[in-house]
């Protein structure tokens, strides 16, 4: 009985041109952030960039998807050969397209997700403008400083508990949340810094943003790095917001002081554009904001804008250029597998004689002249169900010699005999690491004859 399975990835794969370049794109932003990056724009491109990577690669690669396929064991003909113990499974590709299919489940599934999550916000700031409160004083502040950041004026809503205490809702009528019991702590300067906090986001279309990336996030799910380019991008807009709000109010200390207080409070975020999410950057931000350091040059949001870029560049370059080197001039590889088989076979009776020769074999040297014996010699038994013998042994045997079982006994010229088979296999097999395949894990170069 054969048993195993095998994930066929193509080499120039849409899929796995897409890993490549959001790894890359993510080593190299790491790399710059490591260096040191202060445009607030600028990094929080960073997040964005191998999303955006990805996406162009997509572009790029236009109808050539390739997908992988999933194969499974099948009888001899038609089945790609791989060695497995002492002889082959062949395995063919399903019918059905699985591997495509429970992509679009999985990433169905997070997409219907994510739209009841965004649903249930919408109903959230329906139900808070209706049993909030509006305090005037408040939304006179809010006017003021939305007239200086030229975005639209925002309805503000007072709610007996906020997580996060305050958060910004909806993008095209945005509405701004506020905590009751942390606004009784705030003094004017430090509401009117979080309420600039709340509408920098408003400024930035943080919300929209998010949520793009969500999306591409749902759809690329099994792309690695994609959890971190989400957190990348929430710690990032909070700074950039925090950075924001400061130079339209000109107190840095008003905002970090209000921090200190949510951090006292123990009031930790869980909305998506709170003013003190994620809770993990409180201390940094405060540390930020009280750091007395040089306003961002333009030439040096322009070194670092073009930094990012040519990650990008690099990473869609190597993500294209890559596979094809791998593939060879010559196409020696057009695809990578990964192989989990185990073949055993069933013997009859007590098992083969010990020096039992292969089918081929024997019928070869009984029916060689220079090699059949003067007197009458009953022909040797050999196993019928040995894995030397069995079809698909023989069958592979007849279309690469080099996969042959070799025998013990001598025959005449020196000739290896050939099994003739009425199938071409279009696929070959070659471990990637040159060793004696056998049961379990095993990686082979599929490349297709010419």
């Amino acid at each position: 009985m054969d048993l195993g399975v095998l994930l066929s990835l193509p080499l120039e794969s849409i899929a796995l041109r897409a890993v490549i370049a959001a790894l890359v794109a993510i080593a190299c932003i790491r790399l710059l952030l490591w260096f040191g990056l202060r445009a607030p724009s600028t990094r929080v491109a960073t997040a964005l960039a191998p999303a955006l990577a990805l996406s162009v690669v997509v572009v790029l690669s236009g109808t050539s998807l390739q997908l992988p396929a999933l194969m499974l064991p099948v009888d001899g003909a038609g089945g790609l050969p791989i060695p497995v113990g002492e002889g082959f499974v062949y395995f063919a590709p399903l019918a059905v397209p699985l591997l495509v299919g429970a992509w679009l489940a999985i990433a169905g599934g997070r997409l219907l997700r994510r739209l009841l999550a965004q649903h249930r916000v919408r109903r959230r700031a329906q139900q808070a403008r209706l049993q909030g409160t509006v305090v005037p004083d408040i939304s006179a502040l809010a006017t003021g400083v939305a007239r200086r950041l030229k975005v639209a004026t925002p309805s503000v809503i007072v709610l007996p508990r906020v997580q996060g205490g305050a958060v910004v809702v909806g993008g095209h009528r945005p509405l701004v949340l506020l905590d009751r019991t942390l606004l009784a702590s705030f003094d004017t300067e430090e509401l009117e810094a979080v309420l600039a906090h709340e509408l920098a986001h408003v400024r930035r279309r943080d919300n929209l943003v998010a949520l793009l990336l969500g999306i591409v996030r749902d759809l690329t799910f099994f792309v690695p790095g994609g959890g971190w380019a989400v957190r990348q991008l929430h710690r990032e807009r909070e700074l950039a917001a925090d950075q924001v709000a400061v130079s339209v109010t000109g107190r840095p200390g008003a905002l970090a002081s209000g921090l200190l207080k949510v951090l006292e409070s123990g009031s930790h975020a869980a909305q998506p554009c709170a003013a003190f999410a994620p809770r993990g950057s409180l201390v940094e931000r405060v540390r930020i904001l009280v750091d007395d350091q040089p306003r961002v040059s333009i030439l040096r949001r322009v070194v670092e804008s073009v930094a990012v870029v040519g990650v990008v560049a690099v990473a869609v370059a190597l993500a294209l250029v890559l596979p094809t080197v791998v593939a060879g001039a010559e196409r020696q590889r057009d695809a990578m597998a990964l192989v989990w088989a185990s073949s055993s076979s069933v013997s009859a009776g007590a098992g083969p004689a010990p020096m039992a020769e292969a089918r081929a074999f024997e019928v070869y040297r009984r029916s060689t002249p220079a090699a059949a014996p003067t007197t009458s010699v009953a022909p040797s038994r050999f196993d019928e169900q040995g894995a030397e013998n069995r079809r698909s042994t023989l069958r592979a045997c007849g279309v690469d010699e080099a996969a042959c079982p070799t025998s013990d006994a001598r025959v005449a010229l020196d000739l290896r005999p050939q099994v003739r088979v009425d199938h071409e296999l279009s696929w070959e097999a070659t471990p990637v690491v040159d060793r004696v395949p056998s049961d379990g894990l095993q990686l082979f170069w599929l490349a297709r004859r010419q």
